[in-house]
């Protein structure tokens, strides 16, 4: 499978389902997974993601959904001496960001205008908005690696 196919069939759908159910776990563990192996897919057509990746002032939205990614399948994302600059992460430590909305809203937690709510990551760092974090990575793939991945509608995500 090319990763223009992999995007169109796999990627953008399931990043479809989370932009519509934003405070699931489940719909944002998933968009992580495929948004993040994405590179594989790319790597296999001969791109440099990692290097470009960490080359944009964007690489912590890249570095979030690698830590959902691995944090899903081992429990738990840490620094490493291969990536140093991970965002420590245990599955289940992503928390929910209620819409800002009257009798939904939580002072400290809810953002300004945001009627939809979504799933954070790193309370530590800010929090980092996973649903915000995918689009800044499917943004970059397409702006980076966009001659293989033409046909693929991250817009619509």
């Amino acid at each position: 499978m090319r990763a223009q196919d992999f995007a169109t069939e796999i990627v953008v759908p399931t990043v479809r389902d989370y932009r519509d159910n934003r405070r699931s776990r489940r719909h944002a563990y998933l968009a992580c997974i495929v948004t993040y192996h994405l590179k594989d897919y790319l790597v296999a057509e001969g791109a440099e993601v990692e290097k470009t990746m960490k080359s944009f002032g964007s690489s912590r939205s890249f570095e979030a959904l690698r830590a959902v990614c691995i944090a899903s399948k081992h429990t738990r994302q840490d620094p490493s001496d291969k990536y140093p600059n991970n965002i420590s992460f245990a599955a289940g430590e992503d928390y929910d960001r209620p819409p800002a909305l009257a009798g939904q809203a939580v002072c400290g937690l809810s953002r300004s205008g945001d009627a939809h709510g979504g799933r954070e990551i790193a309370r530590h760092l800010g929090g980092l908005d996973i649903y915000s974090s995918i689009k800044t990575v499917l943004k970059n793939y397409q702006f980076y690696f966009g001659d293989l991945l033409a046909d693929a509608d991250f817009e619509s995500c």
